[in-house]
């Protein structure tokens, strides 16, 4: 089931879950998700890193800037969900790539969960 037309009161562990396994599309879906949209993440990423300075993203509107290690922390996660979204949906429906991506998503998940981390404990740590 897509994302844009599931039930709003499913529960979001199954919409996490799909992205466990191989996405289903073509070759418009393999470029305009896998490289577009996987652009996003990565372009604010190398720009935070350019920069030094990071948003942390919250609910409601409400946003945490960051500088320093924090900053370039976030960023590498930033870099890390476009890296997921690319290896998702460009290397999860190309033919010879296919085989990689659970790999590489894994390996983004686990860049991704390190910089979240390490920017959440230096924002405890202050």
């Amino acid at each position: 089931m897509s994302f844009w037309s599931r039930n709003p009161h499913e529960v979001d562990t199954k919409v996490a879950e799909s992205l466990a396994y191989s996405p289903s599309g073509g070759r418009l879906k393999m470029w305009l998700l896998g490289v577009g949209l996987a652009l996003i993440p990565s372009y604010y990423g190398i720009s935070c890193l350019q920069t030094g300075r990071a948003t942390l993203f919250g609910s409601r509107g409400m946003h945490l800037d960051l500088t320093g290690s924090s900053a370039v922390a976030m960023a590498i996660a930033y870099i890390a969900v476009g890296v997921f979204i690319h290896a998702h949906w460009f290397w999860g429906l190309h033919p010879k790539l296919a085989p990689w991506s659970p790999i590489l998503k894994i390996l983004a998940v686990l860049v991704f969960l390190g910089g979240l981390g390490y920017t959440v404990y230096k924002i405890m740590d202050l």
